[in-house]
């Protein structure tokens, strides 16, 4: 096919264009019909999402967890309405993106409308028209060029606004994630020990920058080295069992006596209390909205109760740990306790979940 005089061709047939005549933008195409016709085949061989690359979905989950986190520190954080309802909008929205980055995944992988119909609980038309290709690509455009402005900024305050005592060390903002609060209960016994981050260096052999670097929660200790900078720091390593299997994604292992199952509980409960700067009783009787009575809190810290459920989780999520990573161990109590035979056992476990 020739070019006229102007070499300049149909995009889609090949057909020669006339001349340009006047100011404007030229054509690229014979008519609107070929115009058409060639987006549809320049969409054709694009990739759909979820092929040459992967379906986005685990970047948009790990980003909805972390505006998940700062809107439940928001809420423990006093925030008015309009903030909360903020955090929560930009929760959903990343919920919304990761459903549609999934559904082109899955669509690449040839699945039937029908099936994501189903898995979703609405008609296959209504997939159809939510997710088709062109849609979820441009919802994940229009996510990628809001992801260049600035993030949700933290809390004004600290997570609890609490008063705070003469002598005492301010409250500090919760951790969101395990290694965060391995890395937050680390940081605390070295500020309370005075041991400066060169001198744990030269104790443990390792470089300032890698202590400072686990102190921050850039890297995870084996457990090894957070027993033997615990030794350095004058503290019990137990307490920091549960803190660094779970920054490992490793689970905790069955336990076989009460008394293993109690200690390992309060021992956890105990990493979650260093991780926040050991704030007093009465403190966190106030994060808890006054829900578990202040001596509650005093027996449980000190492994002399173990209450029912409700009322560890709710300590649990007011020291900031994830109430799912603790309920197995306050569950190990109670199986350990219907299977003993031991009379001492049975009524320790009765005086403290009584």
């Amino acid at each position: 096919m020739t070019k006229d005089a102007a070499g300049r061709v149909c995009g889609f047939c090949g057909a020669p264009l006339p001349a340009a005549s006047g100011p404007g933008r030229r054509r690229s195409y014979c008519d609107e019909g070929h115009r058409r016709q060639a987006q549809r085949l320049r969409e054709r061989e694009r990739p759909a999402v979820g092929q040459g690359g992967g379906s986005p979905g685990h970047e948009i989950a790990a980003e909805a967890h972390r505006l998940a986190g700062l809107l439940l520190e928001a809420a423990y954080a006093g925030e008015g309405l309009g903030e909360l309802v903020r955090r929560a909008r930009a929760v959903q929205q990343e919920v919304d993106f990761f459903l549609a980055a999934e559904v082109g995944a899955d669509r690449a992988r040839g699945a039937r409308w029908e099936d994501i119909a189903k898995a979703v609980n609405v008609t296959a038309e209504t997939a159809r028209n939510k997710w088709s290709q062109d849609r979820v690509r441009r919802l994940l455009d229009h996510r990628a060029v809001a992801q260049r402005a600035a993030p949700l900024p933290s809390p004004r305050s600290a997570v609890f606004p609490l008063q705070q005592g003469e002598g005492q060390e301010p409250l500090r903002p919760m951790a969101v994630t395990a290694r965060q609060r391995l890395a937050a209960a680390l940081s605390y016994l070295q500020r309370k020990s005075g041991l400066s981050i060169r001198v744990i260096a030269d104790r443990t052999m390792l470089s300032p920058s890698f202590i400072s670097r686990i102190l921050s929660g850039e890297r995870t200790p084996s457990w090894d080295l957070v027993c033997h900078l615990c030794s350095i720091l004058g503290h019990e390593p137990g307490e920091f069992r549960l803190l660094c299997e779970a920054a490992h994604g490793v689970e905790q292992p069955p336990r076989q006596t009460v008394t293993e199952c109690i200690a390992s509980l309060t021992s956890a409960l105990r990493g979650l209390h260093l991780a926040v700067a050991r704030p007093t009783a009465e403190e966190i009787h106030r994060r808890t909205h006054g829900r578990v009575p202040v001596q509650v809190i005093a027996q449980v810290l000190r492994g002399d109760a173990v209450p029912e459920w409700e009322v560890v989780g709710v300590l649990v999520t007011a020291l900031g740990g994830q109430a799912a990573d603790f309920k197995p161990l306050w569950e190990a109590i109670h199986y350990s306790f219907l299977m003993t035979d031991d009379p001492c056992v049975s009524d320790l476990v009765s005086e403290t979940t009584g």
